[in-house]
């Protein structure tokens, strides 16, 4: 008996530190939109090898943090709140993010067709804005207040999606997109502070 409460603790613990984890790297992918909207509004300095290999480093740097956080976020749901709601948009997110990823690969290391690339980069963002919207739509349904910021963070969300879905507000959807990072920062916070209760810990996935 002991061993199994000893075990269900040290369960707990690892769950917390993953959350607390999460928290940070979600506030530095809001960090890392900052210099992503600059290189995006001003692409002079990218040309460069220099300025590729900076390139490089955000966009891999941005995509590694957006996965640990986005499935720690489902996994979160899943978990505390049984809610598997948005799931599918979870995964449409992560496949969209892999896309724009890949493509803009392709923009820095194919100047044959950057321009077809670039095109086909600027299309994506109307598809995934939509799946944003109807992801943080869909969020608005779960049966609590996400630790006080449901209606903020999907909200914030929204706004984000739209200026993706527009295209030429892209920009600005990245400022928005950060603002929800340091949102859904502090609700990983929140959680690591508010474990889950006993019972409940052989649900917890362990990331």
């Amino acid at each position: 008996m002991l061993c199994w409460i000893s075990e269900g603790e040290d369960l707990m613990s690892m769950q917390e530190r993953n959350l607390d984890l999460a928290g940070w790297l979600s506030i530095a992918n809001a960090i890392i939109a900052i210099p992503s909207v600059a290189l995006s509004l001003f692409p002079g300095p990218m040309e460069g090898p220099e300025g590729k290999a900076l390139h490089l480093l955000f966009l891999l740097v941005g995509l590694g943090l957006f996965l640990y956080v986005i499935t720690t976020l489902k996994g979160l749901l899943n978990s505390r709140f049984q809610f598997h709601g948005v799931d599918i948009y979870i995964s449409l997110l992560v496949w969209g993010n892999i896309t724009l990823a890949i493509l803009d690969l392709f923009s820095l290391w194919s100047r044959k067709i950057e321009f077809l690339v670039e095109i086909l980069s600027i299309f994506a963002f109307v598809p995934f804005g939509i799946i944003a919207i109807m992801f943080a739509a869909r969020l608005l349904r779960l049966p609590g207040d996400l630790y006080g910021l449901l209606k903020p963070f999907s909200y914030i969300s929204i706004v984000s999606g739209v200026c993706y879905a527009t295209v030429i507000l892209a920009p600005l959807g990245i400022i928005a997109g950060a603002v929800t990072d340091v949102i859904l920062g502090v609700i990983f916070f929140r959680a690591a502070d508010q474990p889950a209760p006993p019972g409940k810990i052989e649900n917890i996935p362990i990331e």
